[in-house]
This record gives C-alpha cells, structure tokens and sequence, in this order.
C-alpha cells in the first residue's frame, strides 16, 4: 500500500504482514496494519484524514452481531459446551485409528 504520512505520524504498509509506524520519527509500533491505522487515529490531533484515506479498512472489519438482550454469560456456556462436545468427540475418533 505504501507510505502514509499525517502531521507528525508516519506510516509504512510497504510489507503488508509488518506495517510499522512512526510517531517524531521513532518507531512506535511494528504489526497488524488495522491495529497501526486505529493507533494513527487515536494520535491524531485531525483524525478525519486519515480516516478518510483507511476507510475501506476501517469498514471491512466485522462488527459483533450481539443483540442488545443477547445474555453473553448465556453465549458463553454455550460456547464451552459445544467446544467440550467437539473435543469428546475428536477424542473418540482417535481412540479408533489405532
């Protein structure tokens, strides 16, 4: 993607799997590009630029579809009871190849 600069903040996505980004010429931060933009915009004194240049990114990502009366304590057992079930069942499969 390139090099994006913002007032004193510099951001490199030359290599798309390390975006690194720099803040008074020092680095600040080496990692996810999504995880570099959001640390732009929280930086930024005029955030709008740069959330007009990243807002492709920054609305590709998926929201939580949680429902305002969803229980998560509810979600949550579920989740562990079902990843128990996968687990005995893979369990069970194993035992069978020997």
């Amino acid at each position: 993607m390139g090099i994006f600069k913002h007032e004193d903040m510099l951001m490199d996505m030359s290599i798309s799997s390390r975006t690194k980004l720099y803040k008074d010429d020092k680095l600040l931060f080496i990692g996810d590009g999504y995880k570099a933009i959001t640390m732009m915009i929280n930086s930024s004194k005029n955030q709008e630029p740069v959330k007009q240049k990243f807002h492709k990114q920054l609305t590709m990502r998926e929201k939580p579809k949680f429902a305002k009366d969803d229980d998560l304590e509810s979600l949550r057992k579920q989740a562990l009871d079902d990843h128990a079930k996968y687990l005995e069942k893979n369990k069970k499969k194993s035992k069978k190849r020997y």
